[in-house]
């Protein structure tokens, strides 16, 4: 297992390993890929989350507005395709989404023991009445899945929990990780969660251990890689991850409820104003979660048309939430 201080340098190396040494050329549903099987990395530092990869085009945007989703354990595509058009287009029944793992998480969900469990619950409980438990588990894909899922078959298996030398440790395990689509994404979301946690139970951050049974790249991404890997581009990155660093550690106390309603407030707004307007009403919650809000407000922002001052937005929050651009 290769290990890594931060999620570029891993990203970097994996960039490598699927363009130079792949295991094999597959075709999975008629659709090339070049593909490694049973890959497996260590990021010491998951705070260190956000893959600084500027050829990658990786927004900051959709990176809070997935990690929000989760945390609201909301299932529905309608509102998290407001930031990735692809979640409409790839839901069962054109409504929900079944890779929408907070609604696996943090609720019962009836593909979950029946609907009779709360994971998120069970785990916290768990790991205080036994520190030492290798049983704090989530699972997210079941055997459900194989017969209900056709177009969005959930990623992931499972998400596992140790606590070791009083620091929380995760190690998450997926069927199939997309390197350029999932697993950029994956990684922060993951770690986001792992941080939650450990703020919950009171221990410090520890290591996050990322399992991908098969890690791939599809055929129209291949050129990327190259792009990603160009000697000046890669410097780039690396440089990036260096002077922009780590995100700042989380809060104790979340703030979903608040983001999701302004969320919902600057979703109707038509004007910047109107936007600016709706960012006085959160100047109460921690800074951390301040920079969310700006995230989502320079989004909408953009959305409009108003992109000098959706930039100006953005050039207002923490220096590592900023674009990744070279």
């Amino acid at each position: 297992m290769r290990t890594f201080k931060d999620f570029t340098s891993a990203y970097l190396y994996l960039v490598e390993e699927i363009r130079d040494d792949y295991d094999y050329i597959s075709s999975p549903r008629g659709m090339k890929v070049k593909e490694k099987l049973g890959v497996r990395f260590e990021i010491t530092n998951p705070r260190h989350r956000i893959p600084y990869v500027p050829a990658r085009k990786f927004k900051i945007q959709y990176m809070i507005a997935e990690t929000l989703w989760y945390l609201s354990g909301n299932n529905k595509t309608k509102w998290i395709s407001n930031y990735a058009p692809f979640w409409k287009d790839i839901s069962d029944d054109g409504i929900t989404a079944n890779s929408a793992y907070g609604a696996r998480i943090f609720g019962p969900h009836p593909r979950i023991s029946s609907g009779n469990l709360n994971q998120w619950e069970y785990v916290i409980n768990e790991l205080r009445n036994d520190p030492d438990s290798r049983r704090a588990m989530i699972h997210i894909r079941t055997p459900d899945d194989s017969i209900v899922g056709a177009k969005d078959v959930p990623c992931t298996i499972a998400l596992q929990f140790f606590i070791r030398d009083n620091k929380l440790h995760q190690i998450v395990t997926m069927r199939s990780s997309d390197l350029v689509l999932g697993i950029s994404y994956d990684v922060p979301a993951f770690t986001f969660l792992q941080e939650i946690m450990a703020n919950e139970l009171g221990v410090e951050l520890g290591t996050y251990i990322h399992v991908s049974n098969s890690l791939h790249v599809y055929e129209r991404h291949f050129k990327m890689l190259d792009e990603i890997l160009d000697k000046h581009a890669s410097a780039t990155s690396t440089l990036m991850s260096h002077t922009r660093g780590q995100m700042d550690p989380m809060p104790n106390t979340l703030a979903t409820s608040e983001l999701f309603a302004f969320e919902a407030l600057v979703r109707d707004c038509i004007d910047v104003n109107s936007i600016e307007a709706a960012l006085t009403t959160i100047k109460h919650l921690d800074s951390y979660w301040v920079d969310w809000a700006y995230v989502l407000a320079a989004h909408r922002a953009g959305k409009l048309g108003f992109k000098s001052e959706a930039r100006a937005m953005m050039n207002g929050v923490k220096e590592q939430m900023r674009p990744v651009r070279g």
